[in-house]
């Protein structure tokens, strides 16, 4: 989105008869395909190359990965609507995952952090994948840890696509 702000383009894809919902599809389904094409690959070698045990249901697990890429997405869509240019947007990205990753309880648990952190944690969208991947993949997938974490991240990315949709309309107005 940033690129196509930079050179332009966005104004004739806005001037073209497809709706604002038809752009922002258009924009970012090929993200989550390629997404969903990347995540058995990265599966297959945490199971066969490292040896991680999947005790919880496949099925499960691509589903969850499929509302996480769609939530991924959407904040990226989101973050394309607050910058102008593609050097903008990868400083924006930069900013945006060190944190989140920092904060999903990979490298330390949320349990364990500062109050404060451990509130900003529950607004990073990747701690609930992490629980998500932990959960179905080491655990075997508890039904309520799935559905309470896979709601989060559903509700995240409404409200992260609701946002974009809004700023990306005033924006271009």
């Amino acid at each position: 989105m940033a690129r196509e702000k930079e050179a332009g383009t966005l104004e004739t894809l806005l001037s073209s008869p497809a709706t604002t919902t038809e752009i922002l599809l258009g924009k970012s389904l090929p993200f989550v395909a390629l997404g969903m094409v990347d995540f058995p690959l990265v599966i297959a070698l945490a199971v066969f190359g490292f040896g991680v045990p999947m005790r919880g249901s496949l099925v499960v697990l691509l589903i969850c990965a499929l509302i996480f890429m769609c939530n991924a997405v959407a904040l990226g869509i989101l973050l394309s609507t607050f910058v102008k240019n593609l050097q903008q947007s990868a400083m924006a990205g930069f900013l945006f995952i060190f944190p989140a990753i920092q904060l999903s309880g990979v490298l330390y648990p949320v349990e364990n952090m500062p109050w404060l952190l451990k509130y900003c944690a529950y607004l990073d969208p990747i701690m609930y994948f992490v629980n998500l991947l932990r959960n179905i993949m080491l655990k075997g997938g508890d039904a309520q840890v799935v559905a309470v974490n896979a709601g989060a991240l559903v509700v995240m990315g409404f409200f992260a696509i609701w946002i974009a949709s809004r700023r990306f309309h005033q924006t271009l107005n």
